[in-house]
């Protein structure tokens, strides 16, 4: 349902934005890509279900795609988020099972759709970008990184690597709409340990 701004007043220079308003967004942007395709999100329905205006999201966010952007990995954060059980392999293990699982259902299929996408609208590709390189998508690498430190894997590995080998076989059956199997986590993870184990 849509709101008048005056529950959302303008944003000074250095005034922190409303988490509520924040979090409404987020929230709105996630529930309509359940909804609708990605390129039938507008900025408009984005403000009406938030209750914001749309110049609240542009004074937040660049573009209409990076506010998507943000919703999606915001609602998924929960599930991805690595484990620090002391052993850094086991961490690994678990992070890279719930991915895969999480990206063989229909969040992995808004992500698909978003690179895409992204290949003939570069606001969206600039977003994602960003997005892939931001500090809550780099939590391979900081498991890997904590691999190498405690001995389990070889020192010098390159990490940044090691982490797109991970992640490119369930990229590659995304875009060519192979199946994520039940598995396929594993072997993955199997593969790596056994070329870059001590």
């Amino acid at each position: 349902m849509t709101t008048n701004d005056s529950t959302d007043p303008p944003r000074g220079p250095g005034r922190p934005r409303s988490e509520a308003s924040r979090q409404a967004i987020l929230t709105a942007a996630f529930e309509l890509l359940q909804e609708r395709p990605l390129p039938e999100i507008t900025g408009a329905a984005l403000a009406q279900r938030a209750g914001v205006s749309k110049a609240t999201l542009y004074r937040w966010w660049p573009s209409k795609e990076a506010v998507v952007l943000d919703g999606y990995f915001d609602a998924l954060k929960h599930r991805i988020a690595p484990s620090c059980t002391g052993d850094p392999l086991t961490d690994l293990r678990t992070h890279v099972r719930e991915a895969y699982r999480m990206m063989g259902g229909p969040e992995g299929k808004m992500f698909a759709a978003f690179v895409a996408s992204g290949h003939f609208d570069e606001k969206l590709r600039e977003a994602l970008n960003k997005e892939l390189n931001s500090p809550r998508c780099k939590d391979t690498e900081g498991i890997l990184g904590r691999a190498v430190a405690a001995g389990q894997l070889r020192p010098g590995l390159d990490i940044q690597l090691c982490a797109e080998l991970i992640w490119g076989p369930a990229f590659f059956r995304l875009m060519t709409g192979s199946p994520i199997e039940e598995g396929l986590a594993d072997r993955v993870t199997d593969g790596l340990i056994a070329g870059f184990g001590q």
